[in-house]
């Protein structure tokens, strides 16, 4: 009998609460994308820092994750966030730090259908 409740303790000692649900993520893997290119003189830098400065002391954000894919800074900051409440949010905060025109594209979505890139200076 003491070793069926010792077994019968242990079992429960294993069982543990279930896993929070996981972040759903479009099929890009990323609730906010910000996307940072260049056309032959390198990334906006400036706007890099700030958008990084929001992000790391933003308390919507999980985590972001950096994939850089070009010779000259380019780079696609992928965030998850814990709701889409979080990401909206964040798109209409990262939106506000691009300028009103740029020579160094720039664009921000979510996985909810929301997309900016902002416009490009007329030659």
């Amino acid at each position: 009998m003491m070793l069926r409740s010792a077994l019968f303790a242990l079992v429960l000692a294993g069982c543990t609460a279930p896993a929070p649900p996981q972040v759903q993520h479009s099929d890009t893997g990323c609730d906010l994308k910000v996307e940072f290119a260049s056309i032959g003189a390198g990334i906006d830098r400036a706007v890099l820092e700030n958008v990084d400065a929001l992000l790391s002391s933003d308390k919507g954000v999980s985590t972001v994750g950096r994939e850089r894919w070009g010779r000259e800074g380019e780079i696609t900051l992928c965030v998850a966030t814990p709701s889409e409440a979080d990401a909206a949010r964040l798109f209409g905060q990262v939106k506000a730090l691009f300028p009103a025109m740029t020579e160094k594209p720039l664009r921000v979505e979510t996985h909810a259908g929301q997309r900016y890139q902002a416009p490009a200076k007329p030659p």
